[in-house]
């Protein structure tokens, strides 16, 4: 071994009989088991919570209610003085605790004899307080308790949490024994603090290491050797800190490439459970990102084109892409939701305008929609949009329109156009092998569609599995069917063996959900001839449906459902 194996093992060598040849928790349970037979252990929880430092010595936190006198010791504060309140007349000057600066807090009475005496100068640690703080956010008028027993029962628990990752063994395990602890003494009947709860990662930059000694040096060593060893330096990526220095200005990239592009960086680079690398690169990356969306407002408002089929296709896709980004958002994935709202939208407008759309009205609704996607990462620039949209007031201010789900007749347009840039895909991969046979560069193109029957072939095959049967149980099926009967028969089960069963496996979810339904491959490549050809840079595009009357290609053998033969002439 290179390194200790720290995973379960079995136990070995072990000199008492029954514990060699055990594995893992039960090892462990035989040990426990034995120790306790024997009197000699007994079996305990080791409780992840600890006791934490309580006082502190410094001005920030909740002063420590106790006075100490020379002839009573350590005397409580009278509960009429509570809450002792930190003073302002202190002096931070970097030496000893602020807090033994003021006189007037410092040098009291003792409570008890009257004597002078000194206040108790370390406050506890914050953690006192942002233990329970959301339990006096229920109530936090209230100048006569913390908080109202029936007011903290009726808002509490905290419906979702957001913290980062480090408070998830400290923060949040003492804000549940507050809670806990509260409940049990009678101030609410709250179990549990938070609702749901996201951790958030930690935003990591290179900093300089040292492979041999296997340690991570601050930025200053940059381009020096290892100050242990002497030997060159790499780089790793590490947590960004003030001890290594691999820390980045916001102030600096705002300035630079403004709010919004920082903003939108960050919310793509990674989600927010995740822990993410700073990248200069990818911050001018997504810059040029948000250069571009400036300019889509004169874009879309500048359309004038007439009615188009397409225009039905790019508000099903509008709707479309309105329920990603908003499923997305609801589980917490920024990361999609931005992809969707910033990347994809810019991709689907591309899109539209090379299919010959440019509607006017189109381009309305479709940037109207767009702004309120783009408002929760980019706020600027969607206020800038709303403006261009003469929109009254704020964008913030407006609540987005509900969102209409995708009727099955979007669903069909927008099937029909993912084949359609699929079979372009999949010609110009055919393109260059096809036109070194020519001799030549092609001028025209036909197109074989897969023969009816492999179709409904493949649609049974898809039926069975979808029913949650085996995939070796259709072979019988498919031997009483009308599809396998005739002259035919042998070639059609040797067929299904051979091709369509292998096939049936390399299909994605939404490919076998287009087989499913009744979309017509033939008919929709038929209808974007024109702009097949005019994409592949062709004189003319010609669809033929494999096997029929007017297949004389004699490629239909080849044709596969949604993988049509390529005939380049």
């Amino acid at each position: 071994l290179e390194s200790a194996y720290t995973q379960d093992g079995y136990m070995v060598h072990s000199g008492m009989d029954g514990f060699d040849g055990r594995f893992g928790d039960a090892a462990r349970t035989a040990v426990i088991d034995a120790l306790e037979a024997a009197d000699k252990g007994d079996r305990r929880i080791n409780w992840k919570i600890r006791p934490w430092l309580i006082s502190r010595q410094r001005y920030w936190g909740t002063p420590i209610p106790i006075i100490h006198c020379e002839d009573c010791g350590a005397v409580p504060v009278p509960e009429d003085q509570l809450p002792v309140e930190l003073p302002r007349d202190v002096v931070f000057d970097g030496k000893g605790n602020p807090l033994e600066t003021s006189e007037s807090f410092l040098n009291v009475c003792c409570p008890d004899c009257g004597k002078d005496a000194r206040r108790e100068t370390d406050t506890m640690d914050t953690f006192v307080d942002s233990s329970w703080y959301f339990l006096r956010y229920t109530d936090a008028n209230n100048l006569d308790r913390w908080y109202d027993s029936d007011i903290a029962d009726y808002w509490m628990n905290v419906d979702f949490y957001c913290g980062g990752i480090e408070h998830a063994q400290m923060h949040l395990i003492y804000a549940r024994f507050y809670t806990k602890a509260l409940r049990d003494l009678g101030f609410h009947s709250i179990d549990e603090p938070f609702n749901e709860l996201l951790c958030q990662g930690m935003v990591n930059k290179s900093a300089p290491f040292c492979e041999t000694c296997s340690v991570t040096l601050s930025v200053d060593h940059a381009g020096s050797p290892c100050p242990h060893c002497n030997s060159p330096l790499g780089e790793r990526s590490a947590k960004m800190s003030k001890s290594l220095g691999n820390t980045v200005s916001p102030e600096q990239m705002i300035e630079q490439f403004g709010a919004d592009t920082v903003r939108l960086f960050i919310l793509f680079a990674a989600n927010p459970t995740a822990g993410m690398d700073w990248s200069d690169s990818a911050v001018e990356a997504n810059h040029r990102v948000m250069q571009q969306l400036q300019t889509m407002p004169d874009q879309l408002l500048g359309w004038d084109k007439p009615a188009h089929s397409i225009d039905d296709w790019m508000m099903a896709r509008l709707r479309q892409r309105l329920q990603q980004w908003s499923d997305a958002m609801d589980r917490y994935d920024l990361r999609r939701a931005v992809e969707c709202s910033h990347y994809d939208m810019v991709k689907d407008i591309n899109w539209y305008v090379r299919r010959g759309g440019g509607n006017a009205e189109v381009g309305r609704t479709l940037l109207h929609s767009w702004t309120h996607m783009i408002g929760i990462a980019t706020p600027h620039l969607a206020e800038d949009w709303w403006a261009q949209l003469g929109g009254e007031g704020l964008l913030a201010a407006h609540v987005m329109d509900d969102i209409q789900t995708v009727s099955e007749e979007d669903q069909a347009l927008l099937d029909g156009e993912a084949l359609i840039r699929d079979l372009l895909e999949q010609a110009r991969k055919v393109r260059s092998v096809a036109e070194r046979h020519i001799d030549g560069e092609a001028t025209s193109l036909t197109i074989v569609t897969s023969a009816p029957w492999r179709n409904a072939m493949a649609e049974m095959a898809l039926a069975h599995l979808s029913e949650g049967n085996n995939v070796k149980t259709f072979m019988g099926i498919l031997t009483q069917s009308e599809l396998a009967q005739g002259e035919t028969r042998g070639e059609r089960l040797g067929f299904w063996n051979k091709r369509m069963l292998p096939q049936v496996f390399k299909w994605d979810d939404e490919k076998r959900r287009i087989l499913l339904s009744t979309l017509d491959e033939t008919q929709v490549y038929a209808n974007a001839s024109d702009f097949i050809a005019e994409e592949l840079g062709l004189a003319s595009v010609r669809i033929v449906r494999g096997e029929s009357e007017e297949d004389q290609t004699g490629k239909a053998g080849v044709a596969m459902p949604l993988s049509p033969a390529f005939i380049y002439a």
